[in-house]
């Protein structure tokens, strides 16, 4: 698939995608800058607005792990952003602290009776907005691991997740990588590789 822009009398970048998946694309950029190449990274790792778990209120935590332990694991599990410009920003938001149009609360309540250990996974989180729900690659994906419980063991908490960038946290970042390479073939000759002019180097 290509891509091209047009300014003008001017002829824009263009982009070649060369692979598309679920999770991944690989593209070729051309016809611009180096430096629009890096700006293009950046904003796609620190400035595209995602939704994530913001504020964690913890009722029972009976498990090994603390309450902050548990609270950062919760901040990182990824949470479907299709739709995050239906959610405003808390900062533009007329609430006090949270509500429905800036905020979506996630809840948890999983207790251990069997003999067998438990795994807690983000597939235990229930949200009260279906649009924004844990990620989960296919009907058979358990979820990302949050804790194990042994018997008698018990975790209740309450979730809010809040749209924002990743220049604010790093837990709002749409990507787990960005990553491009400058020529990679040298057809443009930029680097010079060193070899041997006589065996007086050896």
């Amino acid at each position: 698939m290509d891509i091209g822009g047009s300014y003008g009398t001017l002829g824009g970048p263009s982009i070649s995608i060369r692979s598309l998946t679920k999770d991944h694309i690989d593209f070729v950029l051309s016809d611009t800058d180096l430096s629009v190449a890096n700006a293009l990274r950046r904003v796609m790792i620190a400035e595209v607005p995602t939704v994530a778990i913001d504020m964690v209120e913890i009722e029972t935590n009976s498990t090994v792990l603390a309450d902050e332990f548990i609270a950062h694991r919760l901040g990182m599990v990824p949470i479907d952003s299709r739709d995050v410009e239906k959610l405003r920003y808390t900062r533009d938001c007329t609430c006090s602290q949270y509500c429905p149009e800036c905020s979506v609360e996630l809840t948890m309540h999983v207790k251990c009776t069997d003999d067998r250990t438990k795994t807690v996974t983000s597939r235990d989180l229930i949200s009260s907005n279906p649009t924004f729900a844990p990620v989960l690659q296919d009907k058979n994906d358990a979820g990302v691991m949050l804790v194990k419980l042994r018997k008698g063991h018990e975790l209740k908490l309450k979730c809010i997740a809040k749209k924002g960038v990743a220049k604010e946290h790093a837990k709002w970042s749409p990507v787990s990588g960005v990553a491009f390479e400058y020529d990679p073939h040298n057809k443009l000759r930029h680097t010079q590789y060193w070899f041997e002019e006589d065996e007086s180097e050896w």
